[in-house]
């Protein structure tokens, strides 16, 4: 039986003595992907018989600059191929949680724009900036077209790392620009009137389908909750609740008629009203739920209009047959934006998305003196942001401390 190899470790990376041979052997490691799989596959080249460490150097270089096998299957790997490779580092790197679902979650939207099964070595420059174009263009806001952009370019960069693709493309592709939070609008309450008293047109003569109802309320939903659509779009009929507020020490004297309080009703101790819960999302045109963004589940009180329109549209979809567990809106983030624009084009008014709602609504309270950790507990968002973003609407310190010991 032949002897086992035995080989020595020498100070450089890859290169071994062979003490049977008394000669150098190099061993190469590399990978390979695998598109029927979609995924690496980790591969090793040994050369043995190198007289000399500078002979074994020089040919782990030539490994090294190209000439490793298979080096051909390289250039197919895919866009989803590359989100594999993603998940593999990020599990090896104990990514959080948040990050990995985030990350799939914004693949998903970009997957509209572009087929996951391209090659990573097929986009160009220009395909890049026309896909990016293509999702500012669709009505996300800022902060999602930003992290749709990151995401795409964090799977280019590392197929380009991984020596799987020749050339980084991103680097002489312009990266895009994203809404500073000064260019944000906010919706005015003459506009937002304006909108909702358009999509209370008649149904037209013969028309079978009619949504305008629907659209008057989730257009009102946006405005007086602040929901992100995506949240809006995964909502049930059973996600509203009724709730009850009363005094301290006090018991219900009497109840409203109707089962959520006029504005004129808002100096009472008691109060008898309707209020949304926010536990999942919907993902733009794809039909997938998940948790809010940053996990945040909450609840959220409705202002009377709101809850008078929830009310007749659950009663319409109960006369119809339907159940509580059904979702109200079966339409996409593209279709809503659609419709906001073509009443903003109607009436001649500056063409809003459907986030400039939210942006309306945290600006209104923000306006209206509402506590920080309110305006956090019912928008989802964290303080630090909400001052990050809406930092030009907060009074300087010095007044507010002012403010405050005048009224001492």
């Amino acid at each position: 039986m032949a002897n086992a190899v035995k080989r020595t470790k020498t100070k450089y990376t890859g290169i071994y003595f062979n003490e049977n041979t008394k000669k150098y052997d190099i061993k190469y490691n590399y990978t390979v992907y695998n598109p029927e799989k979609q995924k690496n596959e980790y591969k090793q080249k040994w050369k043995y018989g190198i007289s000399s460490v500078k002979e074994a150097k020089t040919e782990l270089l030539k490994l090294q600059n190209g000439d490793e096998p298979d080096k051909t299957k390289y250039s197919e790997i895919t866009l989803e191929g590359a989100y594999q490779l993603w998940q593999t580092r990020a599990e090896n790197q104990n990514f959080s949680p948040k990050s990995v679902q985030n990350t799939g979650a914004h693949l998903k939207m970009l997957y509209q724009f572009i087929p996951k099964e391209t090659k990573i070595q097929d986009i160009t420059e220009d395909m890049y900036e026309k896909i990016m174009n293509d999702v500012k263009k669709h009505g996300y806001s800022g902060e999602t077209v930003h992290n749709i952009n990151a995401t795409f370019r964090k799977l280019i960069q590392l197929c380009y790392k991984k020596k799987m693709i020749k050339t980084n493309i991103l680097e002489f592709a312009d990266n895009i620009r994203t809404k500073e939070k000064d260019d944000y609008r906010t919706i005015p309450k003459e506009d937002f009137d304006a909108i909702i008293n358009f999509f209370r047109q008649p149904r037209p003569a013969q028309s079978k389908v009619y949504h305008y109802p629907k659209y008057r309320f989730l257009f009102s939903l946006l405005y007086y909750t602040g929901i992100r659509i995506g949240e809006c779009l995964a909502l049930q009929y059973d996600d509203f609740e009724d709730f009850s507020y009363f005094g301290k020490n006090e018991e219900p004297k009497d109840k409203f008629i109707m089962n959520f309080p006029c504005r004129s009703d808002l100096n009472r101790e008691h109060l008898i009203g309707t209020r949304v819960k926010i536990t999942k999302a919907y993902l733009s045109d794809f039909k997938i739920t998940k948790s809010p963004k940053n996990f945040k589940k909450r609840t959220i009180p409705l202002d009377a209009t709101v809850a008078r329109l929830y009310q007749s549209l659950q009663q319409d979809n109960i006369q119809s047959g339907g159940a509580d567990s059904d979702r109200i809106f079966n339409w996409g983030h593209g279709s809503c934006n659609h419709m906001l624009q073509k009443a903003c084009k109607s009436l001649n008014l500056p063409l809003y998305h459907c986030h400039e709602f939210r942006h309306t609504f945290i600006s209104n309270l923000i306006r209206e003196n509402v506590p920080l950790p309110v305006i956090s507990k019912v928008s989802g968002d964290t303080q630090e942001t909400i001052l990050k973003r809406y930092s030009h609407m907060f009074e300087s310190d010095e007044f507010m401390i002012l403010r405050a010991l005048s009224k001492l």
